[in-house]
Formats: C-alpha cells, sequence, structure tokens
C-alpha cells in the first residue's frame, strides 16, 4: 500500500516539507551541543525573484569622481557631457560662470531605471529644484537666471535607491514671450513703451578676470578675442622688463573702450573716428603691469587685446640757437689790408641735372577681418559657437593671384591687414563661391561668410598642430 501511493507526493508538497522541518530543526553547534537559533526560510508567494536594488559597485564612477560635495564640484560651461554615473550614496556637484541676466537650463536625461533630482545654488542659498520633469519623465530640469556676475551649483541626486546613468546638459535658455493679445475693433491706447531688456553677453575664456587680483595673465605679442560690456570689467598682466616700450591695444569697431594701464596712463580712442583704443609707455624698472579695459557709453562687444614690444619714440628734431654773445671776441684794434686779392683766371662750375623731386608716398593699410561659419541653427546669422576654427582664408588680387594667407581663430575670424593696393578680394578656396570683395587702404570689418545647416563643413582643410593642412 505505501509503494502504491507514493507517487502522490509532488515536488512541491516535498519543498514544503523541507521547510517545515527546516523551521522546527535545529543545527549543531560546533561543540556538539545544540544551537538554539533557528534556521527560517522566507517563501514568496507566487515563486517569482523579489526585485533588489543594483548593488553598489556594480556601475563604475564617471570620470569626474570625486565630486561629492562642493568643494570638488566639476567646473561645466554650456556643453552636455553624457554618460555619468550614480551608485549607492553617490552624489554629483558641478559649477558653472554666470554673467548677470543671462538663463541657463541644466537637465538631466535619465537611463537604467535612474531617477534624479536637480538642485540649484547661488551663494550658498537653493534657488530651484526639481525632480521629475513630466509625470512620464523621471529626469530632471532647472532654469535659472543669475542675478549678478558669479558661480552657482548644481547637485544632482538619486530620488530612489536605484542605481543608473544619465546625461547632463547645461545651455543657454531665451526669455519666454509675452503672448499680443487678439486686436479688436474698439480702439486701445496706445502703449507705454518699455526699456529693452540688458542683451546677454557671453563669458569669454578669461572669465573670471573681473579685478586686478584674478587678472589674466597675458604673453606680449599674443593676440586673443575677449568679450565686456555692461557691468564687466577685464583687467590683463604681463611682465614688463625694465628700458622696453610697450604698447597695449584694443581692436574693435562694436564696442567704445576705456584702456588703463593702472598707475601709468590711459586711452579712449586711438583716432578719430575711431572706438578702440591705444596706449604705449616705457617702463624704467621691472615691474607687473596691470592693464584694465572696459566699455564705455552702455557699449557691448567682442574686442581683440594684445599688448607687445614697440619701437622707440623718435628722438626730436635738433634746434641750433645763436651762441650767446657773451661769448664772442670783439676786436680791439682796426684790421688793415696789406694787399690787394686779384684772380689770375675763372672758376669753372659743373651743373648736373637731378631731376624732379618725387614727393615720398605712404601705402595705405587695408585692414580685413573675416568671420567663416557654420549656420548650425539655421537662423542665417552667426551665433555663439558657431565659427569654424583653423580654415585658410586667401587675399587675392584682381588676376586671382594670391597675396597672404592666415587661418581663422577659435571663434572663425581672419585678419589681414595688408599695404598692398591690388588686393581685391579674400576667398576660402575649398567652398565654392565663399569670397568677398574687398575695398582696398580701407577698414573691411562686415565680412562674413556662412555655411548652411544642410551642407556639413567635414571638408574643409584645417591647420593641424604643426602648422601645416590636413
Amino acid at each position: 500500500m505505501i509503494k502504491k501511493h507514493q507517487h502522490l507526493l509532488n515536488p512541491f508538497s516535498f519543498v514544503i516539507l523541507l521547510a517545515v522541518m527546516a523551521v522546527t530543526g535545529t543545527t549543531q553547534a560546533q561543540d556538539g551541543g545544540q544551537n538554539p537559533t533557528p534556521i527560517v526560510i522566507t517563501l514568496t508567494p507566487g515563486g517569482g525573484p523579489t526585485a533588489v536594488p543594483i548593488e553598489e559597485g556594480a556601475l563604475p564612477p564617471d570620470r569626474f569622481e570625486p565630486n561629492n560635495d562642493a568643494q570638488t564640484a566639476t567646473a561645466v560651461g554650456l556643453q552636455n557631457e553624457p554618460g555619468l554615473t550614480l551608485t549607492g550614496d553617490d552624489v554629483d556637484y558641478f559649477t558653472g560662470y554666470l554673467k548677470a541676466g543671462q538663463m541657463i537650463r541644466v537637465s538631466t536625461t535619465v537611463y537604467g531605471g535612474l531617477d534624479t533630482r536637480l538642485q540649484l545654488y547661488w551663494g550658498g542659498q537653493l534657488l530651484a529644484e526639481n525632480d521629475d520633469r513630466s509625470p512620464t519623465d523621471v529626469g530632471s530640469l532647472v532654469t535659472f537666471t543669475a542675478p549678478a556676475d558669479g558661480w552657482y551649483v548644481a547637485l544632482v541626486e538619486k530620488a530612489t535607491v536605484y542605481d543608473g546613468t544619465y546625461d547632463l546638459e547645461v545651455a543657454l535658455a531665451e526669455p519666454t514671450a509675452t503672448p499680443t493679445g487678439v486686436p479688436t475693433l474698439t480702439p486701445t491706447p496706445t502703449l507705454t513703451p518699455t526699456p529693452s531688456p540688458t542683451p546677454v553677453i557671453l563669458p569669454d575664456l578669461a572669465e573670471p578676470n573681473n579685478s586686478p587680483e584674478t587678472a589674466r595673465p597675458v604673453t606680449p605679442g599674443l593676440r586673443d578675442t575677449y568679450t565686456v560690456g555692461a557691468g564687466d570689467v577685464d583687467f590683463f598682466t604681463f611682465i614688463a622688463k625694465a628700458g622696453n616700450r610697450y604698447m597695449c591695444e584694443t581692436v574693435t569697431d562694436q564696442v567704445d573702450t576705456l584702456l588703463t594701464v593702472v598707475g601709468i596712463g590711459a586711452n579712449d580712442d586711438r583716432g578719430v573716428g575711431r572706438v578702440d583704443s591705444s596706449y604705449a609707455w616705457t617702463a624704467d624698472v621691472e615691474q607687473t603691469a596691470v592693464i584694465r579695459v572696459e566699455a564705455r557709453g552702455g557699449s557691448f562687444g567682442p574686442y581683440e587685446f594684445v599688448c607687445q614690444q614697440a619701437a622707440p619714440p623718435s628722438p626730436a628734431p635738433l634746434s641750433l640757437s645763436p651762441a650767446p654773445t657773451s661769448n664772442l671776441l670783439v676786436p680791439t684794434a682796426t684790421l688793415t689790408t696789406t694787399a690787394e686779392i686779384t684772380t689770375t683766371g675763372q672758376i669753372s662750375l659743373t651743373v648736373r641735372h637731378l631731376g624732379q623731386v618725387q614727393p615720398q608716398t605712404t601705402t595705405p593699410t587695408t585692414h580685413v577681418r573675416l568671420l567663416v561659419y557654420y549656420d548650425a541653427n539655421n537662423d542665417r546669422q552667426p551665433g555663439p559657437g558657431e565659427g569654424i576654427a583653423n580654415v585658410s582664408v586667401l587675399a587675392v588680387d584682381g588676376q586671382g593671384q594670391r597675396l597672404a594667407r592666415v587661418f581663422t581663430n577659435a571663434q572663425g575670424e581672419a585678419i589681414f591687414n595688408l599695404t598692398s593696393e591690388t588686393i581685391a578680394r579674400v576667398i576660402v578656396p575649398f567652398v565654392p563661391g565663399w569670397s568677398a570683395r574687398v575695398r582696398a587702404g580701407e577698414i573691411n570689418n562686415d565680412i562674413v561668410l556662412g555655411l548652411p545647416a544642410v551642407r556639413l563643413p567635414v571638408f574643409l582643410p584645417v591647420q593641424n598642430q604643426t602648422g601645416g593642412e590636413e
């Protein structure tokens, strides 16, 4: 009978029987006695595994670790940083510099079950916080307007226990436009004009350099581009050697600059019809020169800045003054002639015709400032970050013969200063149709060559690190 009913004991009953035996049984201690602690096995209804958080260390630390507090915050600009991780108790701090009135958008895009919470601090105070950007998106989004020039701190942390990866994006945000009301047939009073908002000036690579203590060190002879405007002052510094003459200058036609060599002198406009500045001086002793550049009259925009050695000033012409009468010898006796001088023959003179005197002429300098850009947002005008660097630009004459070549800088600008009277055009030889006519002997600062967004400039040969072309 026993053999006949053994097949009635199914596997599930066998597992329950083992569990009951385990609960009611005891284990043997190492010394042979009984261990009073029972073994407890928890059976989950349904037989499926219980979801548990990902163990700490399952994801590797990202490239910015350690940045777990405000003191070790990672400095970021207007950029996208992909592939960041949050595991265990990890939190990530980031920081960036803003100009007064700038509006930025900080956001996270999450992967792998991660749910982020984003907090933004200014001057140690929490000003903005977001957990989920929408009911269906557990990433985070914060928009913030800087009340003054300074640094913000962003904190990214987990809102749940689950680890995962995320992308961090920091971008400038446009102010929300006020909707225009629908016009009615009834005449309405004239709206009171409101002042235009202060234009947003992107911080340049030298910021923050708003004080002599944070002045940007520069190398004499090296030229770079910066921005200045309302509420912004730029300081620069270098070591001036004794006996050398230096000239510091700004080159721009957009912003009215005032250049001051602290403790020495200043210049507003370098000439009639110019708004940029230039100041030269001779260093009597070796000293640290500090230069201040600021905008006047509410102007703003980019400018080029350079300090370089200058030729000594031309010496003043010597003037001959009559000798004082006290040093002249006054004869005290009358001189008498002793003999009469007579000529014995004629003296012949040879006259050689040297031709007409030719007046000295100076060839006027042709200044060309060219911008080459890729219209990434397709708004048909250059914008921040759209300049194409290291592109070859040629200055040619009327027959297309090359006169000079330069490569665009990091902002996509190419600058020529030529004394040749035959200059006719500037061209980018590797893009058909990219050329512009040049007015010889004048300042040409309005030349812009843009590539539409539908054509990628991947074919542009650029300058490599050794100075040649790739």
